[in-house]
C-alpha cells in the first residue's frame, strides 16, 4: 500500500501540482511556436523581392531620353554562348572616366590622341561658361576640336595627325530639305535612315519607306546602369519584322554599361544571338553614353578601360561575321575613347550641330534627335549613312 493511499488529501494535492506543471509547460511551448512562426513570416517578407525594382524603373526612364528594358531572357542567347569567342569583353560595373572639369589639366590623359586646351590654361577665351566668344576664332577648326560637355563648358582639343580624317564636303554638299538632310558629292551619296527603340511606340514602316527612309537602326537591348541587368527591347522583334516587310534594311544597337571585357563579350553574344535570322545588313552598334543626373556603374572607367570594352565588343561582333560600329557623341569620342586603338572600326557619330565640325572619320551620322516624320508619332532620331552597308 502506497503512502498516498494512506493519505487521500496528500494524493489529491500531488495530482493538482502535476496538472498545473503540465499546463504551464504547454503554454511555454505554445508561445515558443507562435514566436517562431512570426519571425519566419518576417524573414519571408524581407527576402521577397518585387519583380521590378525602383532602381530598374528609374533606369528605364533615363533610357527613354537616350539610346534597360523589361523582358524575359532569350532562349537563343543560350545557343549563342556556345559560339563565344576565346577572348571575352568586360562585364561588371563601369567606373567613371576622367571628367575634364573635375580632373583639371590631368585630364589630358583622358584623350591619348589630343591635347585639351582649356580657357584657364591658355587665357584666350575668357569665361568658358558663356560658350562661343570672339576669342574662339583663335582656335582654328583645322587645328582644334571644340567640345562642349553636358555642363555647357567648352574645351579645345588639338586635332591628332595620327587619326584618319573624314573627307566629306559638308559645307557645300549637304542639303537640308524641311529638316531632312541629304548629301551627295563626286564619291558618294548618303542614305537616309532612322534609329528606333520601344519608346517610339507604333511605327508605320511603309510610310517611312515612302518618305525616303532606307535603313533603321533598332535598339535590341540594354544593360542597366545601376543593376547591370541585360534586357531585351520589347519592340525589337516587331520592328525588325515590319521593317523588312516594308523593304527597309535594319541594323541593331545595344546600350552598353559593360565595365570589363567579359561583360562586353556577353553583350555582343546577346545582340548577335537576337539578330540571327533577320538578315541584318546594316551594322551592329555598341552605344557608349554618359548617364546624366545619376550615378552609373561605368562612371569610374578610365579611357583605357572604356576603349578596351568597346574594342572587345567590336572584335566579338566582327568574329560572328557582322559589321560593328561605335555609337557615341563628339564629347565621348574625343575625351572618353582612344580613337587610335579603335581605328579598325566604323563610327556612328551623334552630333546635332549642322554641319558637324567633327574632323575624324565616321560612316554614320545621327544629326537630329527630335525629328518628325510621317509614320511615327512624336520625336524620332534621324540619321545619314555615308556607306551603303547593304552592298558592302
Amino acid at each position: 500500500m502506497s503512502y498516498y493511499g494512506q493519505d487521500p488529501d496528500d494524493n489529491r494535492s500531488y495530482q493538482k501540482t502535476v496538472a498545473m506543471a503540465v499546463a504551464a509547460a504547454s503554454l511555454v511551448i505554445l508561445l515558443f511556436l507562435v514566436i517562431l512562426y512570426l519571425n519566419t513570416d518576417k524573414k519571408t517578407e524581407k527576402t521577397a523581392k518585387p519583380q521590378t525594382t525602383a532602381e530598374e524603373t528609374k533606369e528605364d526612364d533615363f533610357l527613354s531620353e537616350s539610346h534597360n528594358i523589361r523582358s524575359s531572357e532569350l532562349d537563343f542567347w543560350k545557343d549563342a554562348k556556345k559560339k563565344e569567342p576565346v577572348r571575352q569583353e568586360d562585364e561588371g560595373e563601369d567606373t567613371p572616366y576622367k571628367d575634364p572639369d573635375k580632373e583639371g589639366s590631368e585630364d589630358s590623359d583622358a584623350d591619348n590622341s589630343s591635347t585639351a586646351k582649356t580657357d584657364k590654361e591658355n587665357d584666350k577665351t575668357g569665361d568658358k561658361e558663356s560658350g562661343r566668344t570672339a576669342d574662339d576664332d583663335k582656335y582654328s577648326k583645322d587645328e582644334y576640336i571644340a567640345v562642349t560637355d553636358e555642363k555647357g563648358n567648352k574645351r579645345y582639343y588639338e586635332i591628332s595627325g595620327d587619326i584618319a580624317k573624314n573627307d566629306y564636303d559638308l559645307e557645300n554638299s549637304l542639303v537640308n530639305e524641311n529638316g531632312f538632310l541629304s548629301y551627295k558629292d563626286n564619291k558618294r551619296e548618303a542614305i537616309r535612315g532612322v534609329d528606333l527603340s520601344k519608346y517610339n511606340g507604333d511605327v508605320d514602316f511603309g510610310k517611312l519607306k515612302d518618305n525616303g527612309i532606307r535603313f533603321a537602326m533598332l535598339r535590341l537591348g540594354s544593360r542597366g546602369y545601376g543593376t547591370g541587368k541585360i534586357t531585351l527591347d520589347e519592340k525589337f522583334v516587331e520592328y525588325a519584322q515590319n521593317a523588312q516587310v516594308a523593304g527597309i534594311q535594319i541594323g541593331a544597337y545595344f546600350y552598353s554599361q559593360a565595365v570589363n571585357e567579359t561583360e562586353a563579350v556577353e553583350e555582343a553574344n546577346y545582340i548577335v544571338g537576337a539578330v540571327s535570322g533577320f538578315g541584318v545588313k546594316y551594322p551592329i552598334a555598341i552605344d557608349i553614353e554618359k548617364v546624366e543626373g545619376d550615378e552609373a556603374r561605368t562612371d569610374k572607367l578610365t579611357t583605357e578601360e572604356r576603349t578596351a570594352v568597346v574594342k572587345m565588343f567590336c572584335d566579338a561582333v566582327k568574329g560572328y561575321g557582322y559589321k560593328p560600329v561605335i555609337y557615341a557623341t563628339t564629347d565621348m569620342l574625343v575625351t572618353g575613347l582612344d580613337l587610335k586603338e579603335l581605328a579598325d572600326y566604323d563610327v556612328w557619330l551623334a552630333d546635332y550641330d549642322i554641319p558637324t565640325d567633327y574632323p575624324y572619320r565616321f560612316s554614320m551620322w545621327q544629326y537630329n534627335k527630335k525629328g518628325r516624320i510621317d509614320g511615327i508619332t512624336g520625336d524620332i532620331d534621324l540619321d545619314l549613312s555615308f556607306i551603303d552597308y547593304e552592298q558592302k
